[in-house]
């Protein structure tokens, strides 16, 4: 026989109504017993009544926007896609939420949000390797658009940053002011990253091959001391002219210890970095940037979505890409050497 939510609130040592607040997010509750009331629901293998979730189903649909399952704080640049999605949703009247994954079994939390009628639909943002959101989602049978790319056979429709263009825009931009050695500044990447920092990284390599310029490759953590490791008092490591980057944290490291030398951004040594908008100069200053409009990404996602909400045709194999554009704030130059 299945079980019912009196049975999951008495394996949890909560009411009904908990039960309830826990599944649909309709109010907060204390983690130490969302963790309960979702052990409860492993355990018992509970499912809503989905004629009884149905009856209830408010008119506003509601989308949630799942970002990256290991990050635990949410920047600014985030905000930017979830207000692009708004506003390709809000008009139909559909709410966007950002569910929190609080327990210590996120997938499973997820389905029992997503079987008690919570979400209507999902964007799913920054799927790497070993991501098993899209696959559950899709087994679930509810709309979803990505916002990256996760190469699954039959996966989701999606929206991505078109990264061997970018790659290309800024090793051309580059080459165009005469550099011809470059330290390419990337983050590291490990087998769960998300598939766009491996794409940038090789699509960077290939696009410097292409345009005949040397490109050294440094993949180092997200810290300040980092990037301050590859200059010194007589400029860049190995000859090198200028940097391209998408690690915010070591540029700005990079541009701390070439001031301490006594160097100079854009006279001594220039910086473009990739998709990074909190990368700040000496003075508060943006470095020049090669970066997709998140915002107009968020929307492209959250009308890909309202197709699949309104059941119209197959929209499986949609695979958007959006391109770069360079916003120049003068961190780059002609090159002296």
């Amino acid at each position: 026989m299945a079980a019912t939510r009196a049975d999951v609130a008495r394996a949890a040592g909560v009411s009904p109504s908990t039960v309830t607040y826990v599944l649909t997010g309709q109010r907060s509750t204390r983690s130490s017993t969302r963790d309960r009331v979702m052990r409860a629901v492993r355990e018992l293998d509970y499912h809503p009544n989905t004629a009884a979730r149905s009856l209830a189903s408010p008119v506003l649909r509601t989308v949630g926007v799942l970002f990256r399952r290991q990050r635990s704080t949410i920047d600014a640049n985030d905000l930017d896609y979830v207000d692009g999605v708004r506003r390709a949703l809000a008009p139909s009247g559909i709410q966007v939420v950002i569910p929190v994954m609080t327990s210590s079994a996120p997938l499973i939390e997820l389905r029992s949000l997503v079987r008690s009628g919570a979400l209507g639909g999902v964007v799913l943002m920054d799927v790497a390797d070993g991501d098993d959101r899209e696959a559950m989602l899709l087994e679930e049978k509810v709309p979803t658009v990505l916002i990256g790319s996760s190469d699954r056979a039959g996966g989701a429709p999606g929206i991505d940053a078109d990264f061997a263009q970018m790659a290309r825009a800024g090793v051309d931009h580059l080459s165009e002011l005469g550099h011809r050695r470059i330290v390419a500044l990337m983050r590291e990447t490990a087998s769960d990253d998300a598939h766009a920092r491996q794409d940038q990284a090789r699509e960077l390599l290939r696009a410097a091959q292409e345009l005949g310029v040397e490109v050294l490759m440094r993949q180092v953590p997200e810290a300040a001391l980092a990037g301050a490791e590859i200059v010194g008092a007589g400029g860049l490591i190995e000859g090198c002219s200028a940097v391209l980057s998408n690690n915010p944290a070591a540029v700005v490291g990079l541009a701390c210890a070439a001031q301490a030398h006594g160097l100079s951004v854009p006279a001594d040594l220039s910086v473009l970095t990739l998709g990074i908008t909190q990368g700040n100069g000496r003075h508060g200053e943006a470095f020049s940037e090669l970066s997709v409009d998140r915002g107009s990404m968020g929307a492209e996602a959250g009308s890909l979505l309202l197709r699949c909400l309104r059941g119209e045709p197959d929209p499986a194999q949609h695979r958007g890409l959006m391109p770069a554009v360079l916003t120049d704030r003068g961190t780059t130059a002609l090159c002296r050497s």
